[in-house]
């Protein structure tokens, strides 16, 4: 903005210099030319009078004596002809176009007129003026004298130099002042886009300086802040609620659920297939409370991130499903392709667990006994990134259920029972707040491979002014 600001001030002065100086420069060229115009005009007539006697007593001599003599002070070529046109004197011209013009302006002269008019010779200008001798109404003869102005085309190039010289002063000043007020402009909007960054990164406490300059930065600054107390008011009163729903609604159910207990042992077998299904149902419901809570926090604005050992989670985690998988007589495997010492990445400290947790857990559901799962962690390009792969040999996804898969509640045509639809919609809102990406790939064997993309640690630092999530 300040280099717009800066160039759309010396824009405009440059207009300004331009509409201002280069018609003054003209009309004083015009000027400086026609003031020697007028200057060879009154030494013509000068030289004319000083012929009138030369040329009554017919003395070529005396005539050309008087050329010379004038030629010799300022170096003007000129020829004097009788009143028919005849060549009395002349002290010879360098080229035949002055010659032309002469004769030109010599029947001017002769006609009563007193002709002037600018020569260019090899680019530089003469005066060229011819006047008539003796009575205008009856002269008798004319003389014609072309004369170098390089004094006067001195003087325009002087005013073109003190022309161009105040330009170049003026833009000099346009430029100082103009970044001056670029900087007086940008300033403010500059701390303005500091503190919203902040407030994006999740530091809700930032707020926009309340001395800003103009008056209307200033007032900019007020509406930000108020934006932000709201929205912080906002994510506070939806923290408590989500903390306050999760307490009251786990309390019940735990009651309910040591009741469903309880009766069990009085019921008789036959109704124990329904006792076994309303308790799944109940599972369901908890499962449900604990996703939405999991959601709820991954939606709130990340912690501060930290340097995490990817391939220590990951090796921790399989241990943690490893039973679970033998029980379903599923293979679980990890492997780290990585150097010694680079599975690092920059991390909210307990999010890669939950991504781990929900992903094999949806693995394992999908894999069919004797079937295998692999947890691969490969370094991408460049070494700034950590990629994972968790792999599996189930069915799959079409790409319509790939597209939705991480939509919250929703669940493939081939779910078991017993889940909320909301595993995967956490993995997605823990991974954005880690500023990774996850996608779910088809595996050309079969099976679906979801991929966690991670920022690796020492790349970039971690953003400033996070918030920790509210406890349950």
């Amino acid at each position: 903005m300040k280099l717009r600001l800066l160039a759309s001030y010396v824009g405009l002065a440059v207009l300004i210099l331009l509409v201002l100086e280069v018609p003054f420069g003209f009309l004083a060229t015009h000027q400086e030319l026609g003031s020697a115009q007028v200057a060879a005009t009154r030494d013509a007539s000068e030289i004319a009078v000083g012929s009138t006697e030369v040329l009554e007593s017919g003395s070529r001599s005396a005539m050309r004596a008087l050329l010379e003599d004038y030629s010799a002070r300022t170096g003007a070529e000129l020829a004097v002809v009788g009143p028919t046109g005849r060549l009395v004197a002349q002290i010879e011209p360098d080229h035949d176009d002055d010659l032309l013009l002469g004769e030109k302006l010599v029947r001017g002269a002769l006609a009563g007129g007193s002709p002037s008019a600018i020569s260019y010779d090899e680019g530089h200008p003469d005066a060229a003026v011819a006047v008539p001798i003796g009575p205008p109404h009856q002269p008798l003869g004319a003389v014609f004298l072309l004369v170098p102005v390089g004094v006067y085309t001195d003087h325009v190039q002087d005013i073109w130099t003190g022309l161009a010289g105040f330009a170049g002063v003026v833009l000099l000043l346009t430029v100082l002042v103009g970044l001056w007020l670029a900087r007086g402009l940008s300033r403010p909007l500059g701390e303005l886009e500091a503190v919203a960054a902040r407030l994006g990164e999740g530091d809700l406490a930032a707020r926009a300086p309340t001395d800003l300059q103009p008056e209307e930065m200033r007032a900019l600054g007020e509406a930000f802040n108020r934006m932000a107390a709201r929205l912080e008011d906002l994510v506070a009163a939806q923290s408590r609620f989500v903390a306050d729903a999760s307490h009251q609604l786990r309390s019940p159910l735990t009651a309910l659920r040591l009741r469903l207990e309880n009766l069990e042992a009085e019921l008789d077998p036959a109704a124990g297939e329904s006792m076994a299904a309303v308790a799944r149902e109940l599972q369901r419901l908890s499962r449900l409370v604990d996703g939405l809570l999991a959601t709820s926090r991954a939606d709130q604005l990340a912690p501060e991130l930290r340097v995490v050992d990817v391939a220590e989670v990951i090796a921790e985690r399989c241990d943690a499903w490893a039973a679970l998988a033998a029980e379903r007589q599923v293979s679980l495997a990890h492997h780290d392709d990585t150097e010694p010492g680079a599975a690092l990445a920059l991390l909210v400290p307990g999010d890669l667990d939950q991504i781990l947790d929900n992903l094999v857990a949806n693995a394992l559901d999908a894999s069919p006994a004797g079937s295998s799962i692999e947890v691969c962690l490969v370094a991408g390009p460049g070494r700034e990134q950590l990629s994972v792969h968790v792999v599996d040999e189930g069915p799959g996804m079409s790409a319509a259920e790939r597209s939705r898969a991480f939509d919250r509640f929703w669940q493939g045509p081939g779910s078991r029972g017993g889940h909320s639809g909301l595993g995967l919609a956490i993995v997605r809102q823990l991974v954005l707040r880690n500023r990774g990406e996850v996608t779910l790939d088809e595996v050309p064997s079969g099976g679906l491979d979801a991929l966690v993309v991670l920022r690796a640690a020492g790349r970039q630092p971690p953003a400033p002014g996070r918030r920790q999530p509210p406890a349950d």
